[in-house]
C-alpha cells in the first residue's frame, strides 16, 4: 500500500490516491491531444566564471554585408522616438531607448532618431556587430543626454 503525507495532516490514503489518479489520467489525455514538441535544448555561450550566458546572440555583420539596410522611426515611451533597423525588410534591431543611457526614453526628436539610426547602419556596414554607441558618439551627433 502506498502512503502519502500532506501538510493538511492525516488524510486517508485512498483520497490522495484517487485525486492523484484523476490528475495523472487528465494529464495523459491532454498530452495525447497535441503533437509532440521535441525541441533541441537551448545552447549557451560560455562566459568567464563558468556560468551559461543568457545574452542575446547577434548575427555576424557579414550576414548583412550584401543586404539592403534601412530604418524606420518608431514611437518610444513618453513622446520620444526610437528606430528599427531592417535588413532586406526583416527586423534586425529595434531600439526604443537612448543607447547606453539609463531609463526608457528615446530620442527627443524624429531627426535625432534618424541621425542615430544612420550611425548604427554605418557601423553594421563597417562590420561592427552588435553596433554599440558611445556617449561621445551621441554628443558628436548633437544628442542631449
Amino acid at each position: 500500500m502506498c502512503t502519502r503525507s500532506s501538510f493538511f495532516g492525516a488524510v486517508p490514503a485512498f483520497a490522495i490516491l484517487s485525486i492523484g489518479a484523476c490528475t495523472d489520467r487528465a494529464a495523459s489525455e491532454r498530452a495525447t491531444d497535441r503533437p509532440s514538441t521535441d525541441l533541441p535544448a537551448p545552447t549557451h555561450t560560455p562566459v568567464p566564471g563558468g556560468g551559461p550566458s543568457t545574452a542575446a546572440q547577434f548575427p555576424t555583420a557579414s550576414a548583412h554585408a550584401g543586404a539592403a539596410l534601412t530604418y524606420r522611426i518608431i514611437d518610444a515611451p513618453n513622446g520620444t522616438f526610437g528606430y528599427a533597423i531592417l535588413s532586406d525588410g526583416e527586423l534586425l534591431i529595434q531600439q526604443t531607448n537612448m543607447p547606453g543611457q539609463p531609463g526608457v526614453e528615446g530620442c527627443r526628436t524624429k531627426a535625432d532618431a534618424e541621425k542615430l539610426a544612420e550611425l548604427v547602419i554605418g557601423k553594421i556596414r563597417h562590420g561592427e556587430m552588435p553596433p554599440t554607441v558611445s556617449n561621445e558618439e551621441l554628443k558628436n551627433l548633437g544628442l542631449k543626454l
